[in-house]
C-alpha cells in the first residue's frame, strides 16, 4: 500500500485563528490538489504556541475552525495542532485527525513539557494513555498522532505501534537550540530529533512523520525540518531549516514488513514496565 504525505511545515501568528485557520485551508486545498492521502500541519498550528493564559480563550474559536477545516477534508486526512477544552475551564494541547468530512479523532499531548521555556504543565491537561491513545484506519492504513514531548519517551510510540499503527505522525513546535553547538552544519536540535525520528522508526518497524513549525513568536524561533523516516532508518524526504516549506513524499506501507521480518519489535517484555512501576 503507498500513500501520499504532505508535510505543511508553516508559521502562524499567536492568536489570530482566523488568519490561521485561512492557511489550514489553503494548504489543505493544495494537498487536495496534489493528490495527498494525508497532511499533516504541527503542533498548536491553529493557535500558536506561547499562548500562555489565551489557552483559555481560544478553545470556542478553535473547535468552530477544526470544524470547518474538517468540511474540507473529504478525499484527504488531515492533522492540526489545536487547543481542545475536554470541560469548562480544562484545556489540553491536542491535535484532531480529520477526514471524510468530519473530526475523526482527537488526541491530547501526554507529556507536558514544564521547563526552561516550556510551561506546559500550568495550563493544559495531560492525556490519559489508557484512553486517549487512537489508532486511525484512513483507509490508505494506519497511523497514530504523538505530539512533540510524547516522542522523547518510548512508551507513545511503542504502544501506538502494538495498537496497529503503520505510520506515527508526530506534530511539534520544537523551538530552535544548539547553534552554538552544531553537528556538522545542522544546528543540535535538528541532530537530536533526527535520532529520535530514526530510532522509532528502526525499532517499531513504522514510518515515522515529524512535521514542526517554523517562524519567530515573541522571543522563540521555531526551526522546521520536518520529514518522514522509513523503518529502515532512511529519510525518505526532508523540509528547509529556517522557512516555511511544503513536501509531499509517496510511503510505501509494504517497508514496514519487511523491515519487521528482521526485528523483535513483536516481543513486548511487560515485566520491563513492572519493574519501571516500582522504580
Amino acid at each position: 500500500m503507498k500513500l501520499r504525505v504532505a508535510l505543511a511545515q508553516i508559521s502562524t501568528r499567536i492568536g489570530d485563528l482566523e488568519g490561521n485557520k485561512e492557511k489550514h485551508l489553503s494548504y489543505i486545498r493544495l494537498a487536495k490538489r496534489e493528490g495527498a492521502d494525508l497532511v499533516v500541519f504541527p503542533e498548536l498550528s491553529l493557535t500558536g504556541y506561547l499562548l500562555k493564559d489565551l489557552a483559555y480563550e481560544v478553545p470556542k474559536h478553535c473547535a468552530a475552525a477544526i470544524q470547518e477545516l474538517a468540511s474540507e477534508c473529504i478525499d484527504t486526512h488531515a492533522v492540526v495542532g489545536f487547543v481542545h477544552e475536554v470541560r469548562p475551564g480544562i484545556v489540553c494541547n491536542a491535535a484532531a485527525v480529520l477526514g471524510q468530512g468530519k473530526v475523526r479523532c482527537v488526541v491530547p499531548k501526554f507529556y507536558l513539557p514544564t521547563y526552561g521555556l516550556f510551561e506546559e504543565g500550568r495550563y493544559f491537561k495531560p492525556g490519559d494513555p489508557l484512553r486517549d491513545l487512537k489508532v486511525v484506519d484512513a483507509g490508505f492504513g494506519t497511523f497514530g498522532v504523538l505530539i512533540c514531548e510524547d516522542l522523547w519517551h518510548p512508551e507513545p510510540a511503542e504502544a501506538l505501534a502494538l495498537m496497529g499503527a503503520e505510520v506515527i505522525v508526530c506534530i511539534a513546535s520544537s523551538p530552535l537550540r544548539g547553534l552554538n553547538r552544531p553537528i556538522g552544519e545542522r544546528p543540535w536540535i535538528d541532530h537530536a530529533w533526527s535520532a529520535l525520528t530514526t530510532s522509532a522508526a528502526l525499532m517499531y518497524g513504522v514510518h515515522v512523520v515529524f512535521v514542526n513549525r517554523v517562524g519567530h513568536e515573541d522571543e522563540e524561533f521555531f526551526w522546521g525540518g520536518s520529514r518522514i523516516v522509513a523503518p529502515d532508518g532512511v529519510e525518505r524526504c526532508s523540509c528547509s531549516i529556517m522557512d516555511e516549506d511544503f513536501k509531499i513524499c509517496e510511503v510505501d506501507l509494504s517497508e514496514n514488513t519487511r523491515a519487521r521480518r528482521f526485528s523483535s519489535f513483536r516481543i513486548h517484555l511487560r515485566d520491563f514496565h513492572r519493574a519501571l512501576a516500582r522504580l
